[in-house]
């Protein structure tokens, strides 16, 4: 059988990338000219809850009928997801636009993961090159969103929705990309209504299999928490009360991408200078601080918070993606990851109302702050169990 070549840093560029994610500097000045964020919390939370309900379904069809394909059908909806994103002017089209870009995630959350690891796999470089891959295919991803928010801010001037414009192009351009992945050979059932309910069930079972996935999943379930629910309903609101023009706000935003791509190219000198064991807790403290940096009032808060914390991002994503794939069965993977994504999107989509009242009630930059004490009583407790258990097991 023929070496495949698995999908690369540079197939990621246009995913992440240069054009599709313009909106992602400007996305609260857009939505805030039609929505209160009360609205706009409301927005996410349905739709990532709508999301979760298919982040299993999804993993499971990845496992079934192939990641490729899987991934494929996810970037047509996202072609959708933006034609109505550009077109949208009130509550409900913005509703539907964004169960159609989060059913996209859904599809690809599980698949595209699975298909790099088991690509590098069958080729037996699965231990020397995953990481690595998953670091550099982050990192040209985290540059792309530099320059995508530095546009969003340029054509932001142009008209409020014009940034969307560059957003159906890119989803195009990365549809197109897609079908140039390899599908690697997986360990798969027939597809039928049993053998897919039995897929469901067996993937979640998995991460709760034994003591080191069990706690390999509950890290990656706060840890990515508190992450992204920052990233759907805080970022963009905690810089945008500090005052910032539209064209600062996408350079700001450009910014954060860019301390990303630092941390992740430093996760190499990570993994030399700190154990295995140890990298957990790092990543824990890390976003604890830069949460209780955000009850520094003003520009400076604002900034300090929300750098730090996709500082600590860009460590997070290699290393996480990493423990998890290094403990979950190839028939399983894209099941079991898209199973941690449904519990941690479920937390995600039900903590956005009371992120959305939080937000409107006390502002951004409490609610931000708070996630500190989240990380001190739930996510570093976690990070010391997970290192204790990789001592456990001598993976250091």
């Amino acid at each position: 059988m023929p070496k495949l070549k698995p999908p690369t840093e540079m197939q990621c560029i246009p995913i992440g990338g240069v054009i599709r994610q313009v909106a992602i500097g400007v996305w609260v000045l857009i939505w805030t000219k039609y929505m209160d964020y009360t609205q706009i919390a409301a927005i996410y939370s349905i739709s990532l809850i709508w999301s979760t309900l298919l982040e299993l379904p999804s993993g499971a069809l990845a496992d079934m009928i192939g990641r490729k394909k899987t991934v494929i059908i996810g970037r047509i909806i996202n072609v959708i997801a933006n034609i109505v994103y550009l077109f949208a002017n009130s509550f409900p089209l913005f509703l539907i636009g964004n169960i159609l870009y989060q059913t996209n995630w859904a599809f690809e959350s599980g698949a595209h993961s699975a298909l790099l690891y088991d690509s590098l796999k069958e080729n037996n470089q699965e231990k020397n090159l995953y990481k690595k891959t998953e670091t550099d295919t982050f990192f040209y991803c985290t540059i792309g969103m530099v320059f995508a928010s530095i546009l969003g801010g340029f054509l932001y001037k142009y008209g409020a929705n014009t940034p969307y414009i560059a957003c159906v192009i890119a989803s195009i351009i990365s549809l197109i990309i897609t079908l140039f992945f390899q599908e690697p050979a997986i360990d798969s059932n027939k597809f039928t209504l049993k053998n897919y309910l039995k897929q469901n069930i067996e993937g979640v079972k998995h991460i709760f299999e034994n003591k080191m996935i069990r706690a390999v999943s509950f890290f990656s379930f706060i840890i990515t928490f508190i992450t992204y629910t920052a990233l759907w309903y805080l970022y963009e609101p905690r810089l945008a009360a500090g005052g910032f023009k539209p064209e600062l706000m996408g350079m700001l935003v450009a910014g954060t991408y860019i301390i990303r791509a630092v941390g992740t190219k430093l996760v190499p000198i990570l993994d030399k200078k700190l154990k295995k064991s140890q990298i957990p807790i790092f990543l824990a403290v890390l976003q604890s601080i830069g949460s209780f940096l955000s009850f520094i009032p003003g520009k400076i808060g604002a900034i300090t918070s929300v750098y730090s914390r996709k500082f600590a991002d860009g460590f997070r994503n290699p290393i996480v993606a990493t423990l998890q794939n290094e403990q979950i069965e190839s028939k399983y993977r894209a099941t079991s990851l898209s199973a941690i994504s449904l519990f941690t999107n479920l937390l995600i989509g039900l903590s956005g109302p009371v992120i959305g009242i939080l937000n409107s009630q006390y502002g951004p930059q409490i609610t931000l702050g708070i996630f500190g004490f989240i990380g001190v009583f739930i996510c570093i407790p976690l990070a010391i169990n997970l290192s204790n258990t990789i001592k456990k097991y001598s993976f250091d």
